[in-house]
C-alpha cells in the first residue's frame, strides 16, 4: 500500500505540514509506504492550456509534475493539504490542480485508476469558517472526477504560530482517524 501527500504550503513544519504528517502516521504504522511532496520545493510550471495532453496522453511540460503524475497513478491513497491564504487554497496547490488536467484523456476520462482514497487537510489562522468552507468541497469535487473516494477532511483553525496545531489534540486525533480510513 502506498499513501502520498501533496503539501500546498511553503511553510516547512508549519501547521498544514504537521497535520499531514499526523495523518500519515496511521497508514505508516499499518505498513504503508508514505511520502509527502512539498509543492513549494518543486519545479512545477502552470498549465499552458495547449490541449496537447488530450492528443498525446501526456503533458508537454517536463518538470516535477511528470514524476508526481506517476506517483499519483501508483498510490492507493492521496492526501491533499493547504493552508488558506486570502480565503483560498495556496497558489502552489492551485497550480498543481490545474496541471492535473493532463490526467484526463480526450474523452475526459481519468487516467488515474479509480478507487484511490482521498484525505484533505486544511488549516488557517482566522476563526472564520467561511474562509475555508468551500476549499475542501472544491478539492473533493476535482478528485472525485479522477475516481477518488473521499476518506475525510481535517480542518484546523486559529492556527497562527508555526506549530499551534500540536496544541489541539482534537484536530490531531481527527487527523489520525482519517489516516486510518486511508488504509
Amino acid at each position: 500500500m502506498k499513501v502520498i501527500g501533496i503539501l500546498g504550503s511553503a511553510r516547512e513544519n508549519g501547521n498544514t505540514d504537521l497535520l499531514m504528517q499526523e495523518m500519515m502516521k496511521e497508514p505508516k504504522a499499518l505498513g504503508a509506504e508514505t511520502k509527502i511532496y512539498n509543492l513549494a520545493k518543486m519545479n512545477i510550471g502552470c498549465c499552458l492550456g495547449c490541449e496537447s495532453c488530450r492528443k498525446t496522453g501526456s503533458c508537454v511540460r517536463r518538470d516535477d509534475m511528470t514524476g508526481l503524475f506517476e506517483e499519483m497513478k501508483t498510490a492507493d491513497a492521496i492526501v491533499i493539504g493547504t493552508p488558506i491564504y486570502m480565503g483560498e487554497m495556496t497558489g502552489q496547490l492551485k497550480t498543481f490542480i490545474d496541471r492535473c488536467y493532463a490526467l484526463k484523456d480526450a474523452d475526459r476520462n481519468s487516467l488515474l485508476p479509480a478507487g484511490k482514497k482521498l484525505g484533505i487537510v486544511i488549516t488557517q489562522g482566522a476563526d472564520i469558517p467561511g474562509h475555508y468552507a468551500k476549499t475542501p468541497e472544491r478539492i473533493e469535487y476535482i478528485f472525485k472526477g479522477h475516481g477518488c473516494v473521499p476518506a475525510g477532511t481535517v480542518t484546523g483553525i486559529k492556527l497562527h504560530d508555526k506549530d499551534d496545531v500540536l496544541k489541539d489534540e482534537d484536530v490531531l486525533k481527527k487527523a489520525r482517524d482519517v489516516g486510518k480510513m486511508l488504509v
